[in-house]
């Protein structure tokens, strides 16, 4: 496999792991013995929510749920659409979002009135990386990895177009860094 470009490192793989098995702690303590329901929002959040379980009593399941603002466009129509999860049994639990990136607040917004409409106790947010410039919709976050600048990242599950998701680390994407290891 070909080395990926040297983009910036803005938080290594061991700063990120610290910090999850931080927040899991917390989340431990402010949860109590009955495990939540996790639900991750991918695809991003997979690697954040693998690594989170991993620390979590019982090792609760992760249930996935998609959440789209997009459809067949390439702009956000800013209606976030929510798609999957009909496995998810939130009814009388406190479910726990699990989030790569919070930026816009939208997602989140709509998926926390989702799970409350049918029926969870209190929904929670747990995310790896919050970006407050770019927030459109107050949003409450319980549990955050990292508050980052206004950049485009990538790495520890989050893409662009496919790419660079398996980064163990989250770096800035910056696309003559791109461009000129491609050309090499």
């Amino acid at each position: 496999m070909n080395a990926p470009p040297p983009f910036r490192v803005l938080l290594s793989q061991d700063t990120i792991l610290r910090r999850i098995r931080e927040l899991a702690g917390q989340i431990t303590q402010d949860l109590g013995p009955e495990p939540p329901c996790l639900v991750a929002v991918i695809e991003g959040a997979r690697t954040f929510a693998r690594h989170l379980q991993k620390h979590l009593p019982g090792t609760p399941p992760i249930h996935e749920i998609r959440a789209s603002s997009y459809g067949d466009a390439t702009v956000s129509s800013g209606k976030v659409q929510v798609v999957g999860g009909a496995d998810i049994r939130p009814a009388g639990r406190t479910v726990l979002l699990l989030e790569d990136i919070v930026d816009t607040g939208r997602t989140i917004a709509r998926l926390r009135e989702h799970f409350l409409g049918h029926g969870a106790r209190d929904c929670r947010v747990a995310t790896l990386l919050t970006k407050p410039a770019r927030r459109v919709v107050p949003v409450e976050l319980h549990y955050v990895g990292f508050e980052i600048p206004d950049e485009f990242v990538l790495g520890f599950g989050m893409d662009l177009a496919g790419r660079y998701r398996e980064l163990p680390e989250v770096v800035i994407y910056e696309a003559e860094v791109e461009a000129a290891h491609q050309a090499r």
